[in-house]
């Protein structure tokens, strides 16, 4: 994901969400795990409250 428009990290910068290949994704980085979340934005914050990332969801207002 390397040159990937970062929108969001988080404090401990464990997480954060690109926006890469015309989506977005939710990034562990410990593991590298991605989650895609969508191809606009409120695409990508129905899909955090889906998964129940309210915490991220709040901060992408």
């Amino acid at each position: 994901m390397a040159g990937a428009p970062i929108i969001w990290i988080n404090c401990d910068k464990s997480e954060q969400i690109a926006y890469f290949n015309n989506e977005y994704v939710l990034i562990t980085i410990t593991d590298m795990k991605k989650i895609s979340l969508g191809e606009t934005l409120e695409d990508a914050k129905e899909k955090l409250k889906e998964i129940g990332r309210y915490d991220i969801y709040k901060q992408l207002k």
